[in-house]
């Protein structure tokens, strides 16, 4: 770029575009005085859906004209880069859609005359901006979460029933040992003793009498190794099946993985539970998404039928977040109002993955795929290593305003970007 005419003294900065920084290409002059590129303005348009200055913001007058004036004194003084822009312009296909749909809005016979001048009358529209209505939104959800966190803070459940929501291989030694407590107070001599030999729920599981009767415990009150043997068995019998509130804190930091992996990366997430998680979390996901039968899953988590199978990988390919929508809606009756926010988040990330591969495939861009892909990854692995690494350091308030922030702010987040994809597909 030319810095500065040597016949005029007149410097590029002086003709350049307050959005991208570079000449004007066909200055478009707003009543308030500033000049932008017109595809820079076009691209503002169709990207905030308003009809305001991008420096000062304040509402342009009439639909915007080139200012030939302008335009001609900045071809005369850089030709060249003139040349080079708007020969960058043409050839990106994005650019060019934007500017016919500019101007096609422009030419709208109920456009002009809302987009009318001094003259027309005034009329008293609203304008509706979306970014400041998502913004008030978050604020209110934001003090019903900070409420939310308050009321759960004094209403948790106590932690026997906690350690009983939670499965028995794995209690740690500490759960053990709260466990052997609260079987009475005959009990406080024995937990010493659990608690010194590091007993956790596994090991707890295998005791037998003669176990209990030898050393370490050396329990000799028949009574009382009988009736830590049977409340044993009715742990081993009982069946653990946790709830949303209830698995969020017990794997705080694992429920936020899952909510903002699932989201944001369905089919790699999915993947890393199938390969890592397959037993605990995977299988009893697949069996409640795609059951075995129309009446539910199964009542055993066995190896998944090939009905199973053969349904969730039709989904997974075409439609991951679906089956999410199909894994909360199992959940209906418990988490109503939960349980409905992610079928709508689910169905809203649906129609976003659609739109995205729509339009790679409508500009030929499907090659570029691999290479977004991985951009995407690469980026988020970056902040979750980060975040791994300062996990220790976080507090687990904090954890919890992320967890709902994710769960019930992020999908208005979702349906703005919605919005806004599906105004810019039909234009």
């Amino acid at each position: 770029m030319e810095s500065e005419d040597s016949s005029t003294g007149l410097s590029a900065s002086e003709f350049t575009c307050h959005c991208c920084y570079e000449v004007l290409v066909d200055p478009t002059t707003l009543t308030c005085g500033h000049s932008f590129c017109r595809h820079c303005l076009a691209t503002w348009w169709a990207s905030t859906i308003r009809t305001d200055c991008p420096e000062c913001q304040a509402i342009w007058q009439g639909f915007p004209k080139v200012n030939i004036l302008l335009r001609d004194a900045v071809e005369k003084l850089f030709a060249a880069d003139v040349s080079r822009r708007k020969q960058a312009v043409l050839s990106d296909p994005w650019l060019r859609h934007v500017l016919l749909a500019f101007q096609q809005q422009g030419e709208t016979p109920g456009v002009q005359q809302r987009w009318q001048g001094w003259d027309a009358p005034a009329v008293n529209h609203v304008e509706i901006n979306l970014m400041d209505l998502y913004s008030g939104v978050t604020a209110v959800l934001s003090c019903v979460v900070m409420v939310l966190l308050v009321y759960r803070t004094f209403t948790a459940n106590s932690s026997h029933e906690m350690l009983l929501s939670k499965p028995l291989s794995r209690w740690s030694a500490s759960d053990v040992t709260l466990w052997v407590e609260q079987l009475g107070v005959w009990t406080n001599h024995y937990k010493e003793i659990f608690h010194r030999e590091q007993i956790n729920g596994r090991s707890l599981s295998a005791l037998s009498d003669e176990d209990l009767s030898a050393a370490p415990f050396m329990i000799e009150n028949q009574s009382h190794r009988r009736i830590i043997l049977e409340e044993v068995h009715k742990l081993r019998a009982l069946r653990v099946s946790l709830n949303l509130w209830q698995y969020k804190d017990l794997n705080p930091g694992k429920t936020l993985f899952l909510l903002v992996g699932l989201r944001s990366h369905p089919r790699l997430m999915l993947l890393h539970l199938f390969l890592f998680d397959y037993g605990d979390t995977f299988l009893p996901f697949i069996h409640t998404c795609c059951p075995a039968t129309r009446d539910g899953p199964a009542d055993t988590l066995d190896w998944p039928g090939w009905q199973q199978w053969t349904e969730f990988l039709l989904m997974y390919f075409l439609m991951p977040h679906q089956l999410l929508a199909a894994f909360a809606e199992h959940w209906l009756s418990v988490h109503c109002w939960t349980a409905g926010v992610v079928i709508v988040h689910a169905t809203l990330m649906t129609v976003l993955d659609v739109s995205f591969y729509w339009t790679l495939w409508t500009r030929g861009e499907m090659r570029t795929l691999p290479k977004k892909l991985w951009l995407d990854v690469s980026e988020e692995m970056a902040d979750w290593f980060l975040l791994v690494l300062l996990w220790p350091l976080v507090p687990l308030f904090i954890v919890n305003i992320d967890f709902y922030c994710q769960l019930f702010i992020k999908p208005f987040h979702t349906a703005a970007r919605v919005k806004q994809t599906l105004l810019q597909t039909d234009r």
